[in-house]
């Protein structure tokens, strides 16, 4: 989500893990109950069902109710000849919609597509196979399939896809599930997706977190391409567990192609009908803007293009939130009092205080300074609006001397966890510094010094008291997965 972020620690899930060249091209044979299915696929004809030559994966999850992944090859697609094309270029499937408006039921899409919508569906890369999944939008695709499972006996478990049109099944309405409202003060966790989504039917609920937002969509391209990691059993299971769901859509963080499409209203109308299909595909509850590294040239074009989303959003009932950086010469790009009028929720990015390149160690986030970041944020934007980020991250600074006399400076990510290993093996001290808000340590090794500004229960306390005093509407956290988990109990007794 972050620009200024290094390069992420990636989310690998047990099944990928478990993955092998025999499990998924060979047939299926006996595996442990939780690995992952290869059924060889049956193809639905006017003639009748016949067996093929190609396998599909099968992702269950740890909750029944979902409906399990299926990850079918793209040789096998091309056999349905169905208007549904791997691009290998954007590694993506793309799947033509005709009369969209018409087709998924939204009537604000006949202002941004009226004849036809293209989307991408991410493809998944196993031993230089592409594979798509084909669960939960056959709407979209126009694929189909009745699979029957047998975990006493995996190889008589079977697959038959073809077009929808010829594969009938029994259709089971599953019950939607009812959300409370959001809290006085609620707070946002930021789920950074990079391949896979979690199983988050497979984890506790946490019970200070209120809202999820999956970084699933991006600006693909100048014209108005959007790449997609949106699941429908994600919305599922968050739902399930009484989250709502945002879903974040990115510029890409791309200065120049971020301009050229500002530039083109076509390319606009093409990307917003893309996240309001989506929105209907995999059923989440918002939208949250995340344009970072904007020309501050563009700040009309960028307040412009958010009222036109959030105008069509809301037909569908979709809550609008964005991302915006603190005030800064480097930040003109977000027209705040407009942005405040137009979206429901801003959230202010209250962090990298400190950034990963910085020429100067210090912290992510001190207090004096994100104490002031937020008053000048208040000046513009109400607080009844307004989310305080809070980073769930450090960062590990080394310094080196160089013959001159000069230190140069490089860091690290830590999760928080990270940190406390960190102190333990190097056998430092920490100390509490009043003044900055924070735990901090640092230890010498090899001529090099290291420095940590620790983030823990005891800075966040003091952001969480931020959020109290100045009646905030909440805090957003930047990332799911970079936490304790103690660290919720701390934020949930001052959200509730």
């Amino acid at each position: 989500m972050k620009k200024t972020m290094p390069t992420r620690m990636l989310h690998v899930s047990a099944y990928l893990l478990a993955l092998s060249l025999v499990l998924l091209f060979a047939p299926v044979s006996s595996a442990a109950e939780d690995a992952p299915l290869c059924i060889r696929i049956q193809k639905q004809t006017q003639a009748g069902i016949v067996p093929t030559d190609h396998f599909a994966l099968i992702r269950d999850y740890e909750d029944e109710r979902i409906t399990p992944d299926i990850w079918i090859p793209s040789a096998f697609i091309a056999d349905l000849a169905l208007p549904v094309k791997f691009d290998a270029s954007k590694k993506a499937f793309t799947v033509r919609l005709d009369k969209p408006a018409e087709r998924l039921g939204i009537p604000a899409l006949g202002q941004f597509a009226p004849n036809a919508l293209e989307l991408d569906f991410a493809a998944k890369s196993e031993d230089g196979r592409q594979h798509f999944n084909i669960s939960d939008i056959e709407q979209v695709t126009g694929i189909s399939y009745i699979l029957s499972k047998n975990r006493t006996d995996a190889s008589q478990s079977t697959l038959v896809v073809g077009p929808s049109s010829l594969v009938k099944k029994e259709r089971r309405a599953r019950e939607k599930t009812e959300l409370d409202p959001l809290p006085k003060a609620f707070n946002l966790l930021w789920d950074h997706v990079t391949r896979d989504n979690p199983d988050l039917s497979a984890e506790e609920k946490i019970s200070a977190v209120d809202v999820l937002s999956p970084t699933w969509f991006a600006l693909a391209d100048e014209k108005g391409g959007m790449s997609n990691r949106g699941s429908v059993a994600y919305v599922r299971a968050a739902h399930d567990r009484g989250y709502r769901v945002w879903a974040l859509v990115s510029n890409g963080f791309n200065k120049e192609r971020t301009t050229k499409f500002f530039a083109d209203e076509a390319a606009q109308n093409r990307f917003i009908a893309r996240l309001l299909a989506c929105a209907r595909i995999y059923g989440f509850d918002g939208i949250n803007v995340d344009f970072e590294g904007v020309d501050n040239n563009d700040a009309a074009r960028l307040t412009a293009f958010v009222k036109k989303l959030a105008a069509a959003a809301r037909t569908m009932g979709l809550t609008i939130s964005i991302d915006i950086m603190v005030p800064s010469n480097w930040s003109k790009c977000y027209e705040r009092p407009a942005l405040s009028k137009i979206v429901d929720y801003v959230a202010v990015m209250t962090y990298d205080e400190h950034w990963r390149t910085s020429p100067k160690a210090g912290s992510t986030a001190s207090i004096p300074w994100v104490t002031a970041k937020l008053r000048d944020t208040l000046a513009d934007i109400p607080a009844e609006k307004l989310l305080l980020g809070v980073p769930l991250y450090t960062r590990e600074w080394e310094e080196t001397k160089g013959k001159n006399g000069k230190v140069s400076v490089k860091s690290k990510t830590l999760a928080m966890v990270s940190a406390d290993l960190a102190l333990e093996a190097s056998g430092a001290q920490k100390k509490w510094l009043p003044q900055a808000g924070q735990n901090y340590f640092e230890y010498v090794s090899a001529d090099k010094t290291y420095k940590v500004w620790i983030e823990d229960e005891y800075s966040l306390t003091l952001r969480m008291e931020l959020v109290q005093k100045n009646e905030l509407a909440g805090a957003a956290f930047w990332r799911k997965g970079f936490e304790k988990p103690e660290i919720w109990d701390q934020v949930e007794k001052f959200s509730k």
